[in-house]
């Protein structure tokens, strides 16, 4: 009597292209959180940024003042800001600022207006198409 103890090809080929289907809607699902993530991630950060700015105005009387990359604005803000794959820049000259994160195709800013979730957004997607 012959016993059947091994997968035939029909069924790995089988299991091979349900996985193969499942990955191709997990795969871009994924990149898309993570994309998501990056985003909020940057929303959060720029919002610490500007509570550090109005912080700094209301000691000094005026906003910092000239081009700050991430070491300058955690040093001067005493801020502790790490990139995450992210680009901050911030620049003002006493009386305004602005900051941004970028990542990859989009950038997203915040100004000296108060943080607002409704229009005009504070932060907001300034370059690109944001998560």
């Amino acid at each position: 009597m012959l016993s059947k103890k091994a997968f035939t090809l029909t069924e790995l080929i089988t299991v091979l292209v349900i996985l193969g289907i499942i990955a191709g809607f997990a795969i871009p699902n994924y990149n898309t959180a993570i994309e998501r993530s990056h985003r909020r991630d940057a929303d959060i950060q720029l919002r610490a940024i500007h509570v550090a700015n109005q912080i700094y105005r209301a000691q000094n009387g005026n906003y910092l003042a000239g081009t700050f990359d991430l070491a300058a604005i955690n040093n001067t803000l005493g801020l502790n800001i790490i990139s995450n794959g992210m680009d901050y820049q911030c620049s003002g000259d006493g009386t305004t600022y602005s900051c941004t994160a970028t990542h990859n195709a989009w950038t997203l800013g915040v100004t000296e207006q108060a943080l607002s979730d409704t229009a005009p957004l504070n932060p907001d997607c300034t370059t690109g198409t944001c998560p």
